[in-house]
């Protein structure tokens, strides 16, 4: 009775007395004397693409086209009827929105061939990695809320100043751009997050019309690491 208890046992658990000890051995792994010298394959590392990401160059043309616009505007507004003011600052508001919106599509992509930069200045190229000369991240500091609160005392001030010495053309053309203001501002807050770095790639060949060495771009602080790392590594390889 106990013998077959055990035999049973055995052949659950897949036992035969029959199989020889040699036959056993050869189901043993095999250690290769000379191990391929293959490196095994990184992880997807290479390939980063993000549309958690602002250029600061899209925002200095964007102040550079509302500082010529609105002082072609403030000037003519004396001669100008309001009838004709207020559709021409309706059309320029338009055209600001659709360059906000338009630097809002802003993207990064990171690959073997370089890095791609969309929407940078309005337009796309590509910077190769034989270019790029170093990459430093800088944290942002964000304005405090006093600063803040300042600033739009000081806007409500203008406003109350404009408004008693009967300079109404002022105070509608800053009105008519509230509106606009909370929309882009609306979509600004429903696209990004957390956008805390700064990212200076430093590039070489430095054009005779750009004021800096650098192309900036602004996203968080996850993304800042990864585009760092995988700009160093692919440099590496070069």
């Amino acid at each position: 009775m106990t013998t077959n208890i055990r035999g049973k046992i055995s052949k659950l658990m897949s036992w035969c007395p029959n199989v020889t000890q040699s036959r056993c051995r050869l189901a043993q792994p095999v250690d290769f004397v000379h191990p391929s010298l293959k490196p095994r394959s990184r992880p997807n590392l290479e390939n980063i693409q993000s549309g958690n990401v602002m250029f600061p160059a899209n925002t200095s043309l964007f102040a550079l086209c509302c500082a010529i616009c609105f002082n072609l505007v403030f000037h003519l507004a004396r001669d100008l009827d309001y009838a004709v003011l207020i559709p021409i600052l309706v059309i320029m508001y338009s055209l600001f929105y659709f360059i906000v919106v338009r630097s809002f599509q802003a993207n990064i992509s990171i690959d073997e061939k370089g890095v791609h930069f969309k929407s940078f200045r309005l337009s796309d190229f590509t910077l190769d990695y034989r270019d790029i000369k170093s990459v430093i991240p800088n944290k942002i500091v964000k304005p405090s809320f006093i600063l803040i609160a300042v600033m739009v005392l000081i806007l409500l001030a203008m406003l109350a100043y404009s408004a008693i010495s009967g300079e109404w053309k002022l105070v509608i053309s800053i009105v008519l751009l509230l509106p606009w203001y909370l929309l882009v501002k609306h979509k600004q807050d429903r696209k990004f997050h957390d956008l805390d770095t700064q990212l200076y790639i430093e590039h070489k060949n430095k054009k005779w019309y750009e004021p800096t060495p650098y192309y900036s771009l602004v996203t968080d602080g996850i993304t800042a690491s990864a585009i760092e790392a995988v700009i160093a590594h692919y440099r590496e390889a070069e």
